[in-house]
């Protein structure tokens, strides 16, 4: 009798089981099992990928023996108040490395900080973001800001800085982009990162 009332359990559980994955409908008078209608399922477009970084094809050497950096393919080669200034051809991606000296503060980290913001606070509408610590010492500072290029009205801009110290020095490696390179942001300043040596 147990085994009788546990095959009908079994067959009972079956049965809710194929009713619960398939429609059961009665059409003229006969039993018909129907599976369900296949429905188009409104998937997300996938998400928009940034533009390729380009790769990086050479390197810069600091005319003072300070440091080395990568240079991506087809960036030009300048320099802006001392520094080095590498740009994108449509000036969407832009990027320097400035040496500071450490200043004092409560912190290693509010050195760090501080070097950005007295190396980079005067620039248009400069305004420093959160502060991240990142492997090996050092910090990622995330800033916003405005660019003026001729007649055409300032464009905002947004970036990320590496702060990194070296003895009574502060290495700072700024990437600054354009709308149209903002997704590029973390891709370039990550590569860039990696290449920065300093001896």
């Amino acid at each position: 009798m147990r085994r009788l009332n546990r095959l009908v359990m079994g067959a009972i559980a079956l049965v809710v089981g194929v009713l619960l994955t398939q429609t059961i409908a009665v059409s003229s008078g006969y039993l018909r099992a129907i599976a369900p209608l296949a429905q188009a399922q409104g998937n997300a477009p996938p998400p928009e990928l940034a533009p390729a970084l380009p790769m990086v094809s050479g390197s810069f050497s600091d005319p003072q023996g300070r440091f080395q950096i990568g240079i991506l393919e087809g960036f030009t080669v300048s320099s802006a108040a001392g520094s080095p200034l590498f740009q994108s051809t449509d000036g969407s991606l832009a990027y320097t490395v400035a040496v500071a000296p450490l200043p004092t503060a409560d912190t290693p980290n509010a050195a760090l900080m501080q070097a950005a913001q007295s190396t980079f606070g005067n620039g248009e509408g400069f305004v420093a973001g959160d502060v991240q610590p990142i492997p090996g010492g050092g910090v990622r500072i995330n800033w916003a800001g405005r660019l003026s290029q001729g007649a055409t009205p300032p464009q905002p801009i947004t970036g990320k800085i590496f702060a990194r110290q070296r003895g009574t020095e502060v290495f700072l490696l700024l990437v600054a982009a354009t709308q149209a390179a903002e997704a590029q942001l973390s891709d370039a300043i990550t590569a860039l990162g990696s290449t920065l040596t300093v001896p």
